[in-house]
């Protein structure tokens, strides 16, 4: 995250970005509500440029209804700040209400890895086109970031910010395409093993 705290210290945005810190603290405090009310064990929480990410041991293996509860947890979190900063007046809550708006709207964005990438994949998703489904996912989701990278870059220098989280995002859903099917494979070990 270094090359981020050096772009906003350039562009006078610390104070912002640490608004943005706490808000992504408080998200992510939110999905581990929802993984702990599932009991998912959660082996980590990172944070990242784009937020955070937690590390769910099995996530795959839990319940439709866990897996949307969980993506759906951060946003549930992110909207309390957002009632909060609407009602109770203080100062910056301007920024605050406008910092959470936009986490609100980027993790809800139907593309992986984002919550609302993984609601939607999660509600989607049948079990015996699984893979097929999250192939499909991923397809959507590299397009849907290459095509918005395209709009963005007719808005820069302003939009820069928003083409670097595209460009990382991207990156990783690019990661985890290629690597699927060793994933399909570890998991017909698994079953294997299991039975």
């Amino acid at each position: 995250m270094l090359p981020i705290f050096i772009l906003l210290a350039v562009m006078d945005g610390l104070a912002a970005y640490a608004i943005v810190f706490v808000s992504l603290l408080v998200h992510e405090a939110g999905h581990l509500v929802a993984a702990k009310m599932n009991r998912m064990r959660v082996r980590s929480v990172t944070i990242l440029p784009y937020g955070g990410e937690l590390e769910i041991s099995n996530r795959l293996e839990h319940s439709r209804k866990a897996r949307i509860a969980l993506a759906l947890g951060g946003p549930i979190a992110t909207l309390l700040i957002l009632v909060l900063a609407h009602v109770i007046s203080f100062p910056g809550s301007d920024d605050v209400i406008r910092i959470q708006l936009l986490i609100l709207l980027v993790n809800l964005l139907p593309i992986l890895p984002l919550d609302g990438g993984q609601a939607l994949l999660a509600w989607m998703e049948r079990e015996d086109s699984k893979y097929f489904d999250q192939t499909a996912f991923l397809v959507f989701s590299i397009g849907f970031l290459l095509v918005g990278m395209g709009i963005l870059v007719t808005g820069l220098p302003e939009t820069a910010l928003l083409i670097s989280l595209a460009i990382f995002l991207c990156l990783q859903n690019i990661s985890v395409f290629r690597f699927r099917r060793y994933r399909r494979i570890y998991d017909q070990l698994k079953r294997n093993h299991l039975t």
